[in-house]
C-alpha cells in the first residue's frame, strides 16, 4: 500500500506517525497486504475506529492528528524555540530541513483528509463497518501558522491552557481555573493599573519588576494578579502558580521555563515565611537574579497579608539589637520586590460602593438604605469590611 509506506517514511514528525490514532492505521494498512486473513483486517479496522472514538467524540480523523501534533516536540519545532530563546546559538536552520517539513505536513493533511469510506473500500467485506470522519483541516497551513506566532500562540499545552500550578516540581495545567476578570473588580483601580502596566511591559520584553501585593486579607490582591495576567494570554503570557511548599524547587523551575519561547508570571499566593525558612534565601535569590538580568521571561508575583512576609516571633523581641537584625531581615527579603503594592482594608463608603457596584452588574435591584443596612450588618458577622465580604453578600442576594 502507497499510503502506508508513505506514513513509515515520515522522519521529522516521527514523533506523530508512532502515536494515536497513526499508530492504529498503519496496523490497520498492514494487514491489508498479502496474507492476513479478513477477520484479521476487519478486527485491525474496528481497533483503529475504537481508538479515534476513545480520542476524538467527534471521531475526527483530521482533528485527531493535528492534536497529537501540536504536542510533537520534533527538531522543526524545537529550532523554531531556540531561535528565539536564544537566536544566536540557534545557528541557520538547514533548508532541507523546511522542505522535509512542509513535505510531511502536506502528507500529514492529506492522511487526515480519509474518511471511513476511503479505508471501507479496501476491504472486500459487505457486513457492518463502524464510521467516522474528517474535518479535513489544512494542517500544514494551521501548523505553520503556530509555529509563526509561537512566542504568543504557545505550543503544545500551552496553546490549551492559561494557568498552571506546581505540583512536585512539574508543570500541571488548571482545568477550571478562577474566571475573574478586570471587569468583575471594582475600586482599588490604582493598585490594578499599576500590576496591569507592569505586566504589559513583561509581555512587550520590556523592562520588568517583580511585584508584591500586600495587606488586609479579602482585598482582592489575588484576583488583580490572576486579571492582570488574564488580559495579556493573547500576548504570551502563562500563570503558574507555585505554592509554598514547592519554593525549594524555585530556580529549577525558572531554568525549566527559560527554555520556553512563552513569559510566565510565577505565583505565590498569601505567602509567610518563618524566620528560620530555608526557603526565603531562595526566594531572595531568585529575585535578586532578576535584578541583575538574570531572568528574561519569567516574573514573580506575590501577595501576602504582611508587608514583610517573614513572621516575628516572641524571642525577637527580647532585646533590641536581636529586634533590630529582625526587622533588617525581613525588611531585606520585600525590598527585593520592585514594585510593593497595598491594598489596603476599605472603608464604610467604599464597601458599599463595591456591593452596589456589584449588584448593578448582576442586574439586581435594590433600595439604597435598606442594602446600606444589611450589607454592614452582613460585614459585622463576617468580621469586617473587605471585597472578598462585599462579594459574599451579593453573591448571597
Amino acid at each position: 500500500m502507497s499510503l502506508l509506506r508513505e506514513i513509515c517514511s515520515i522522519a521529522l514528525f516521527r514523533g506523530v506517525r508512532e502515536k494515536e490514532p497513526l499508530a492504529s492505521l498503519c496496523d490497520y494498512l498492514f494487514k491489508l497486504e498479502p496474507g492476513y486473513s479478513i477477520e484479521e483486517m476487519i478486527d485491525s479496522y474496528g481497533h483503529f475506529c475504537s481508538v479515534l472514538y476513545s480520542l476524538r467524540p467527534d471521531c475526527d480523523l483530521s482533528a485527531a492528528i493535528w492534536d497529537v501534533l501540536v504536542d510533537d516536540m520534533n527538531p522543526y519545532l524545537r529550532y523554531k524555540i531556540d531561535s528565539i530563546v536564544d537566536p544566536e546559538s540557534a545557528g541557520k536552520q538547514s533548508s532541507l530541513m523546511k522542505l522535509t517539513a512542509q513535505r510531511e505536513l502536506e502528507l500529514l493533511t492529506r492522511i487526515g483528509s480519509y474518511t471511513s469510506f476511503d479505508l471501507k473500500e479496501q476491504l472486500v467485506y459487505d457486513g457492518y463497518l463502524p464510521d467516522f470522519t474528517s474535518s479535513r483541516i489544512d494542517l500544514k497551513k494551521r501548523y505553520l501558522k503556530m509555529i509563526d506566532s509561537i512566542d504568543t500562540s504557545g505550543y503544545g499545552i500551552f496553546t490549551r491552557y492559561d494557568f498552571f500550578r506546581i505540583k512536585d516540581g512539574r508543570l500541571v495545567p488548571v482545568i477550571n481555573p478562577d474566571p475573574v476578570s478586570a471587569v468583575d473588580l471594582f475600586c482599588y483601580e490604582r493598585q490594578r493599573d499599576m500590576v496591569a502596566a507592569n505586566t504589559a511591559a513583561f509581555a512587550q520584553g520590556l523592562p520588568f519588576e517583580d511585584v508584591l501585593l500586600y495587606g488586609d486579607a479579602g482585598t482582592g490582591k489575588s484576583s488583580t494578579v490572576k486579571s492582570s495576567a488574564r488580559m495579556f494570554f493573547d500576548k504570551g503570557v502563562r500563570l503558574v502558580e507555585i505554592p509554598k511548599t514547592e519554593l525549594s524547587h524555585l530556580s529549577d523551575i525558572i531554568e525549566s521555563l527559560s527554555r520556553e519561547p512563552m513569559k510566565f508570571i510565577l505565583f505565590m499566593d498569601d505567602i509567610s515565611f518563618d524566620a528560620d525558612d530555608d526557603r526565603i534565601g531562595v526566594l531572595k535569590s531568585v529575585i535578586e537574579g532578576a535584578a541583575s538580568g538574570g531572568r528574561r521571561n519569567t516574573a514573580i508575583y506575590a501577595t501576602s497579608n504582611r508587608r514583610h512576609m517573614i513572621k516575628e516571633t516572641f524571642s525577637s523581641r527580647e532585646n533590641e539589637i536581636h529586634r533590630t537584625d529582625t526587622i533588617a531581615e525581613q525588611l531585606s527579603l520585600s525590598e527585593r520586590f520592585g514594585i510593593r503594592i497595598l491594598f489596603d482594608k476599605p472603608d464604610r463608603k467604599t464597601y458599599l460602593m463595591i456591593v452596589k457596584a456589584l449588584l448593578e452588574a448582576k442586574g439586581v435591584s435594590f433600595d439604597d438604605e435598606q442594602i446600606e443596612r444589611d450589607a454592614e450588618l452582613y460585614a459585622l458577622r463576617k468580621g469586617g469590611r473587605s471585597c472578598r465580604t462585599a462579594r459574599q453578600f451579593a453573591d448571597s442576594l
